[in-house]
């Protein structure tokens, strides 16, 4: 998938192990890429120091969780590995916690999980641009039907 262009994976999330599986589907043997990787404990993710992730927005890390916005309205925070990713056939797990004060539930917009050419492209699409190339993985976790009764086509 990526072995013609310079693919980066940007990240929105709270723990991320991109894993290279074995050539055949009935390998089961997992490595790990530490430079497409996040692991607790979260040290020196987003300084100079690491090289291989930036930080964007409200995004904060602790030892024990990234969190990529506080609780309060119209905050935007993001994760974008630096490194290309060059990988054919790769695996990501992702775990993740979404949670806040919010009335009934509403803890923010959601979130999305990018692989794609261009890194850190700012555009109205949690937080990215919507004309890109590659994947996005989108978790909408605002409950629209609420608040509109409009309908839409």
């Amino acid at each position: 998938m990526a072995a013609a262009g310079r693919w980066r994976a940007g990240l929105a999330l709270l723990a991320v192990a991109l894993a290279l599986g074995g050539a055949g589907a009935e390998q089961t043997e997992e490595h790990l890429k530490r430079e497409h990787s996040l692991s607790k404990p979260y040290q020196g993710v987003g300084s100079a120091s690491s090289g291989l992730w930036d930080l964007l927005g409200n995004a904060m890390v602790m030892t024990q969780f990234i969190r990529l916005t506080p609780d309060v309205q119209s905050k935007q925070g993001a994760v974008w590995n630096r490194v290309p990713c060059y990988l054919r056939d790769w695996e990501m797990q992702v775990h993740f916690k979404i949670h806040g004060q919010g009335k009934k539930n509403l803890n923010g917009d959601g979130f999305a999980i990018w692989y794609t050419k261009d890194r850190m492209q700012p555009g109205p699409v949690f937080g990215s641009k919507d004309n890109f190339l590659g994947l996005g993985v989108f978790v909408d976790t605002y409950p629209n039907e609420e608040k509109q009764q409009e309908v839409r086509p």
